[in-house]
């Protein structure tokens, strides 16, 4: 499964849980002929440039990009500095279980520069660490990982079309790093909508983007109208409002699903926005 160097595509072979996950790290005369493969194919570039072609397609392909190929789409990579990539291939019959998000998965994608493809990577290395091991439990994590690796993809599929356009088009592959830097902080703020609830620190957030403390917070600011600790605070209070409005949930419960540390963290924060704790602006807004 692993070459320390490949110069030819590495052969699939799937084992009855149908997803396959390769590491394929390009040495300089690697050749890949036009190929059309009868399963899906996500691909995450870990290192170097080349281009993905497709008839007379070529799109540029670098570090953190993710391209999502169909089954039956012919296509080739090509290198301009050898490529380190993953590449996790599934089988159509494991599609067949979500018939729905089966159909917004036959459609070649490119995903350029997008904080959701972190996500993506860290998905696949999960992915490739439970293949490896083989340990008990492991074919049921597999199958799971693999639903939310192609769960994100359709969503970042959607939000990009409700923007209009792709991350990064190709005559920008050159972008100045200030210009990348900026890409990935605007991702990251809409990925923040949804990754709220975890338990996130600024640092550490800042660093998955490869930017000190001060300019990520000077981007962000930018980016979303406000700072890092506001923009997530809101977020989940918004989810708190929402939870205590229309569900019968207990304080604590919708403290534990909003990603407040604790209790008493909950109510000062909510006391702060709405001037009343979250039990009495439920019977207020319920009555």
């Amino acid at each position: 499964m692993f070459e320390p160097r490949a110069n030819r595509p590495i052969e699939v072979v799937f084992s009855h849980t149908g997803v396959f996950v390769l590491e394929s790290r390009h040495g300089k005369p690697f050749r890949m002929p036009d190929t059309a493969h009868d399963f899906l194919k996500v691909i995450c570039v870990v290192s170097g440039e080349g281009r993905l072609v497709r008839g007379g397609s070529r799109d540029p392909l670098q570090a953190g990009d993710v391209a999502l190929v169909p089954s039956g789409c012919r296509h080739r990579i090509e290198d301009v500095r050898p490529l380190s990539l993953y590449a996790v291939c599934i089988r159509p019959d494991i599609l067949a279980a979500s018939p729905s998000s089966a159909g917004g998965l036959g459609k070649y994608r490119l995903f350029h520069l997008s904080l959701g493809n972190g996500e993506v990577r860290e998905l696949i290395r999960e992915l490739l660490h439970e293949q490896t091991l083989e340990r008990p439990g492991g074919d049921a994590l597999v199958l799971g990982l693999t639903w939310q690796l192609l769960g994100r993809l359709l969503r970042a599929a959607g939000e990009r079309g409700r923007a209009g356009g792709v991350a990064r088009s190709p005559a920008k592959s050159a972008a100045p790093r200030a210009q990348v830097a900026r890409v990935r902080v605007a991702a990251y703020v809409r990925e923040l909508e949804r990754r709220f609830f975890e338990p996130l620190a600024i640092d550490a957030e800042a660093g998955r983007l490869g930017l000190g403390r001060r300019r990520f917070t000077q981007l962000f600011r930018e980016e979303a109208g406000d700072s890092w600790l506001n923009t997530l605070r809101a977020h989940r209070l918004a989810h708190a409002r929402r939870l205590l409005r229309d569900t019968g949930r207990s304080v604590a419960s919708i403290c534990f699903e909003c990603g407040f540390e604790d209790l008493s963290n909950f109510y000062r924060a909510f006391r702060a926005a709405e001037g009343a704790s979250p039990d009495a602006w439920r019977r207020r807004e319920n009555r």
